[in-house]
């Protein structure tokens, strides 16, 4: 008897349909599954087997050929467990095929026939959403991924904790509505930019990448503050949009990384990989390519800590990802597009003493070390940051100071005003002046003419690139918006100019020279 389960998988961190078809017929016992099933799937058959006779049901002593549809697309995972033993049951009789046809299966089985989650729920959830066919439709999946999947609010949910409570409801003829509980993540990091002493030109800098999403790389000694000033920088950032959050579950989702309690990422995603990390495990990829760092912080900080021990081959992998906004990995099979519109921040010493500008410890390293050193950031990647920000020594005398200067909250409005200046401008709910496109700018971005003079004569006396030229303008624009100016005038402009690297040539492509 032939069965038909529909089903779906996730490719990159969009779903697709499956149908899992599975035909019990006569012949000697054996299992056999086609349509390109990876090793996790073929291992499907010794788990769906021991499920199987761990709820009290019998394994058809015939041959069962399992086929999963469109044949021609690999196929990795768990989530066919499910699907696959509801087809064996039907397939012998336990339950009719009428009882499955309003059902998208996906879940994972334990050998005592529990269902365990899987990745890509909400992926998943979204695609039946978007089909013809789902408001006749339910999905039935894992009750742990059942938080995420509500996210989608237009769809019957079933959430049966094991494979012979599941099929006690489909013998019935009813699929109860789960209850949906999400567990609220406490904000318990108690990180704050009051915590820093002195750096108020850092804190400004700060500021301004938050209010306009620009990249960031702060530069100074050892134990000025550069880590602990990164790692402020989410506190200051505006709340996940509704749109946003969707958005990045669905990537952590797929990557296997989301909280099952809290079934949804409320807070800004803050990544900070160590240096050892490998171009694969930055931006994605591997045999079935799965999401990097850089998407995993989609919509929130990518933090690389001592910047310059990365290798120089894993940074240059951040220029595409940094300018598009997404990661393309290509493969024979499929070409898959993984989101990562991140903000970067770096922290990185000046030399490799680290002492280089340091008025307090002299500088030890030959020169020529030096710029061996500053070389491993190239100049089309530093010039793809927008703010390069000295960070000095904290004089100990601040470290007792009790005035520490304006807390993250009292910054983090000033944020979100200047963001929802450039919502108004740009007319989308995520827009911000990091994106803006330069010549739009140019036009409608209220550049005063004193200005426009200023930046064009820089840009010559500098030899700005016109990347570098028009990341300027962005950050003037962002400098303007945080201070509520409706107009970019020449201290905007100078300021912005500010944070270019300067003194330096361009395969160096680091720092500003120390003041």
């Amino acid at each position: 008897m032939l069965a038909a389960i529909r089903s779906a998988a996730v490719l990159g961190i969009d779903a697709y349909d499956v149908t899992v078809e599975v035909d019990v017929a006569y012949g000697l016992p054996n299992w056999l599954i086609v349509g390109l099933p990876a090793n996790s799937v073929k291992e499907s058959r010794e788990r769906v087997s021991a499920a199987l006779i761990n709820a009290g049901f019998a394994v058809p002593s015939r041959r069962i050929t399992v086929n999963l549809a469109p044949a021609d697309i690999k196929k990795d995972g768990t989530a066919f467990d499910l699907p696959m033993a509801l087809g064996v049951l039907v397939g012998s009789g336990v339950l009719t095929p009428e009882a499955v046809q309003h059902c998208l299966v996906v879940g994972e089985l334990g050998l005592d026939a529990s269902i365990r989650p899987v990745r890509g729920a909400l992926s998943i959830a979204r695609r039946l959403a978007a089909s013809p066919r789902a408001s006749a439709s339910t999905l039935v999946l894992p009750p742990a991924n059942v938080a995420e999947a509500a996210l989608v609010t237009s769809l019957r949910l079933a959430a049966p904790t094991s494979l012979g409570e599941l099929v006690e409801w489909l013998q019935r003829g009813v699929l109860p509505e789960p209850q949906v509980t999400r567990r609220i993540v406490p904000n318990d990091d108690l990180l704050d930019l009051s915590d820093v002493a002195g750096q108020e030109g850092a804190k400004r800098a700060l500021a301004i990448a938050a209010a306009g999403s620009h990249g960031i790389v702060l530069v100074g000694p050892p134990g000025a503050g550069k880590t602990m000033l990164a790692r402020r920088l989410p506190t200051i950032l505006p709340a996940l949009t509704d749109a946003e959050a969707i958005e990045v579950t669905a990537v952590h989702s797929v990557a296997g990384v989301l909280d099952p309690a809290a079934g949804a990422v409320t807070r800004r995603p803050f990544r900070a990989p160590h240096h050892s990390t490998s171009t694969a495990g930055l931006v994605g990829g591997g045999s079935t390519p799965r999401p990097g760092e850089v998407s995993l912080a989609h919509h929130g900080v990518l933090f690389l800590d001592e910047l310059l021990e990365f290798p120089r081959s894993v940074l240059e992998s951040l220029r595409q990802p940094m300018e598009n906004g997404y990661v393309t990995i290509a493969r024979v099979a499929a070409s898959l597009r993984f989101p990562a519109r991140f903000a970067l921040a770096a922290a990185m010493n000046p030399c490799p003493c680290g002492h280089a500008g340091d008025p307090n410890h002299p500088c030890i390293c030959p020169i020529a070390d030096v710029a061996k050193y500053r070389a491993r950031l190239s100049g089309p990647l530093a010039d793809r940051i927008d703010l390069h920000v000295h960070v000095p020594p904290v004089a100990l005398a601040l470290l007792a100071a009790r005035d520490t200067g304006a807390d993250s909250a009292t910054i983090r409005t000033r944020v979100e005003a200047a963001r929802a200046r450039q919502r108004a401008r740009y007319a989308k709910d995520d827009a911000c002046n990091a994106r803006a496109p330069g010549r739009w700018l140019e036009t409608h971005g209220g550049l005063e003419s004193s200005a426009r003079q200023l930046l064009t004569s820089a840009g010559e006396n500098l030899h700005l690139s016109a990347r570098a030229f028009h990341r300027v303008l962005r950050v003037a624009r962002t400098i303007a918006d945080l201070d509520g100016e409706t107009r970019v005038g020449t201290l905007q402009v100078a300021e912005a100019l500010g944070y270019r690297p300067r003194g330096v040539n361009a395969e160096a492509g680091v720092t500003r020279a120390f003041a």
